[in-house]
């Protein structure tokens, strides 16, 4: 964590849609790939700090990457040939270079954003739409507890970058197996707790959930949680019923959804 960042007051965010090439794919973990995107169209890209998400718009299987600058033009086609827009966390952004970069999660079922980052090559291009406002973690937090599966662990990442050297931190992290714990950088001060699944399917688990009825919370914890739809919900109830969390110390985000392979975010 960084010692003196807080969550200042920014630029208002200036969503658009914007072209953008395909810089480099890099394979970070088994499951873990991280796409950096750049471009001229990022001049006026505004960084407003954690948790901040952009739309990519993703072909249908057997269509080609839809390209525009504006939704008229991306959503021109009939609507069994439009794109499927999906959300991602911007890992993080150099204004100097004109670059972003997101890191999607690869899952076995079949959905738009595995597909595209099987396929995706240096030169390519895509649509963006965003960004999206940030979270902003209240620094007198103790501690600031970040629950989340593999699709939220570039969040927490982006968070723990921001979050102030005085602020006690505990991550809570689901992911399918140990390899997957190599993704998350060193951050000083930081309790991480790691659930692997060890065979059980992506969202089927009540790892996180029970993580959070079973560990010592602290005197004044802050919640964020990110993960499949449903396991958000239990994660939900449980920290407004039983730890008895008021909306102002609760933050939580359905990912993705098991049922329908929609992605949120990865």
């Amino acid at each position: 964590m960084t010692a003196t960042h807080s969550t200042p007051d920014r630029a208002p965010v200036r969503a658009r849609y914007r072209q953008l090439e395909v810089r480099a794919v890099e394979r970070l973990t088994p499951r873990m790939v991280r796409v950096v995107l750049g471009g001229d169209e990022l001049a006026d890209f505004v960084s407003s700090g954690t948790d901040q998400r952009v739309k990519l718009c993703l072909p249908r299987p057997g269509m080609p990457v839809p390209l525009g600058g504006s939704r008229g033009e991306v959503f021109a086609g009939p609507p069994e040939r439009q794109p499927r827009q999906r959300t991602y966390t911007v890992r993080w952004f150099a204004p100097e270079r004109r670059e972003l970069a997101v890191d999607l999660v690869r899952h076995e079922h079949d959905a738009p954003g595995s597909r595209w980052i099987t396929e995706v090559a240096v030169g390519d291009h895509v649509v963006t739409v965003g960004p999206s406002p940030a979270y902003r973690p209240d620094p007198a937090a103790d501690p600031l507890v970040l629950v989340g599966d593999e699709t939220a662990l570039p969040a927490i990442t982006a968070i723990l970058e921001e979050v102030p050297s005085t602020t006690p931190v505990l991550v809570l992290a689901e992911v399918a197996d140990e390899a997957e714990r190599a993704y998350a950088p060193h951050f000083d001060g930081v309790r991480w707790n790691w659930l692997c699944r060890d065979g059980l399917a992506p969202g089927e688990s009540d790892l996180l959930p029970e993580a959070l009825r079973t560990v010592e919370l602290g005197a004044d914890p802050h919640v964020w949680i990110g993960a499949e739809a449903d396991v958000v919900r239990r994660a939900r109830e449980l920290c407004e019923t039983e730890l008895e969390l008021g909306r102002s110390r609760l933050h939580a985000l359905a990912y993705w959804r098991r049922d329908s392979g929609w992605r949120v975010s990865g």
